[in-house]
């Protein structure tokens, strides 16, 4: 992976410039971890700003990558133990980007987004190839006592102001359209949904509509 600039400082001058006191140690340990993970995201995709064709190109002055990175950072630290130092990450992330990208989920391999500034992805089941742009939401809902979260299939995209909640279940080759609202929906695969619960309408496509709108995001002709 070619890498643009010095992580390690540029990571602890921003988190010193908030906290006094960083758990130097685990951070280091696993930036090399977070780093595996951002370079299995971007390999082979048609963007030649993350991939070059022989190699994932990484830059933190590129905000998409650097927000990734920290949320990869921060939640290889949850994995690992890393305690105060995974919620100062995350914190540093949030504070940065205007996003919420907890620490404790677990987003696919393969996950993109585009100007994600207000989009807050909380507790879910994603599936692979997921991309989000500005204001999405993705969270639970109380319902008759119990919280209930959403589940997303592979290819999923959320344009902005996108809202996921509670019992949600979104198939496989979805595109959920800017100001869509779900509650408590069963979205089959293979569609893009509009409106708001409980007035949504779903327009059915096939596999290669559905890919070859997000073709440009993944290049899944070289798959």
């Amino acid at each position: 992976m070619k890498i643009t600039g010095n992580i390690e400082d540029i990571l602890f001058r921003q988190l010193h410039n908030y906290w006094g006191e960083i758990d130097d140690v685990a951070i280091t340990r696993n930036i090399p971890l977070a780093l595996s993970a951002i370079e299995n995201n971007y390999k082979e995709l048609p963007n030649r700003r993350l991939w070059n064709g022989e190699e994932v190109i990484f830059s933190p002055y590129m905000s998409v990558q650097w927000m990734n990175f920290l949320y990869r950072l921060s939640h290889s630290l949850y994995q690992n133990g890393g305690g105060t130092a995974a919620d100062q990450v995350y914190y540093l992330n949030k504070i940065m980007h205007a996003n919420d990208w907890f620490y404790a989920i677990d987003l696919p391999v393969h996950f993109h987004c585009e100007h994600p500034v207000g989009s807050v992805l909380g507790r879910a089941v994603y599936g692979d190839y997921l991309f989000v742009y500005q204001g999405t939401t993705i969270g639970g809902n109380r319902s008759n006592g119990e919280l209930a979260y959403p589940v997303l299939g592979n290819n999923v995209i959320l344009y902005a102001n996108a809202t996921v909640l509670g019992n949600t279940h979104i198939g496989n080759n979805v595109l959920i359209s800017a100001g869509t609202y779900l509650l408590n929906e069963k979205i089959p695969d293979n569609c893009i949904v509009f409106g708001q619960s409980p007035n949504i309408t779903i327009k059915r496509k096939s596999e290669e509509e559905i890919k070859e709108y997000t073709q440009h995001i993944w290049g899944w002709s070289r798959k």
